[in-house]
């Protein structure tokens, strides 16, 4: 078992956890199940990020309207591409959005409201375990990918089939818009950029590869566009390392987050009566 595990149990048995999941976690786990398996395992509060997705494009959408003049806009929600630029192409890093990403933006609001619980993302990521987690270290106390999670469930015999009928809700506001943050793509669909950048100009991409050139492109200004989503995976979050079922296909994995999408937006109940305060939370990020 990893420290991180070690760690995510300790805290459990010490401490109020709340969990905050990623929103690729449909590919993995099934939903209400997975929310009554925490149960099980001694989580008493499950929160979906995409309330704190919801805040990142708000803030990305006052920024951009702030720098309307600002020549290029490289998001910043990928902690990978975020250092591809930092370590190899320095000279774009003005062109970071300075706004932090969606699992900083819910573990600010979550510290804020229920400043007496411990914070653990679960990610199909490696990087927000091992780099971009260190940045919120004063408000996330743990991150486990869903590998881990998969083992810890193993361990302890809490099997997905005896939670398929659970009733239990998410602690937190859902934003269903904001579900297909993890598709390729979904950051630029889903906060109306195109209110404020031509969509035309408005390019996405993922993938190592592809984002190496696009990176090449906007510092020799060949490019046409002026705002860059950009994800490291292939087909975005939803090609994270982590995910248990990485074998199945990118349409079928993107048929998941969107088939998940439309069944909680059919749902009149997906949550707990939550009031998650905003106000006074600072969003913003440096990058230097």
């Amino acid at each position: 078992m990893s420290v991180n595990q070690e760690n995510f149990l300790n805290l459990i048995k010490t401490e109020k956890v709340c969990v905050m999941l990623a929103p690729s976690f449909v590919i993995d786990f099934k939903y209400p199940a997975i929310i009554g398996m925490f149960k099980k395992l001694g989580v008493p509060m499950i929160t979906e990020l995409t309330f704190g997705a919801k805040m990142v494009n708000l803030a990305y959408a006052d920024y951009i309207e702030k720098n309307i003049n600002q020549k290029y806009f490289i998001s910043s929600t990928c902690p990978l591409v975020v250092s591809f630029v930092k370590n190899q192409y320095k000279e774009l890093v003005k062109y970071l959005v300075p706004v932090v990403s969606p699992m900083g933006a819910q573990a600010r609001i979550l510290n804020k409201t229920y400043s007496d619980y411990k914070i653990v993302f679960i990610s199909p990521c490696r990087a927000k375990q091992n780099i971009e987690a260190k940045e919120y270290s004063d408000a996330i106390a743990e991150v486990i990918t869903f590998k881990e999670l998969k083992e810890i469930f193993d361990e302890k015999n809490i099997k997905e089939e005896n939670f398929l009928n659970c009733k239990e809700k998410f602690d937190s506001i859902i934003d269903s818009n904001t579900k297909i943050y993890p598709v390729s793509g979904g950051l630029a669909k889903s906060s109306h950029l195109k209110n404020l950048i031509k969509e035309r100009e408005i390019f996405v991409e993922d993938g190592t590869v592809n984002i190496k050139n696009v990176l090449e492109e906007i510092k020799n200004e060949t490019t046409k566009y002026r705002f860059f989503d950009l994800l490291n995976c292939n087909g975005g979050c939803i090609g994270g390392p982590e995910i248990n079922n990485k074998d199945i296909s990118e349409e079928d994995k993107k048929s998941k987050i969107l088939n998940y999408k439309k069944y909680m937006e059919e749902i009149i109940y997906c949550h707990n009566e939550h009031n998650e305060d905003v106000d006074g939370i600072n969003f913003g990020k440096k990058f230097e």
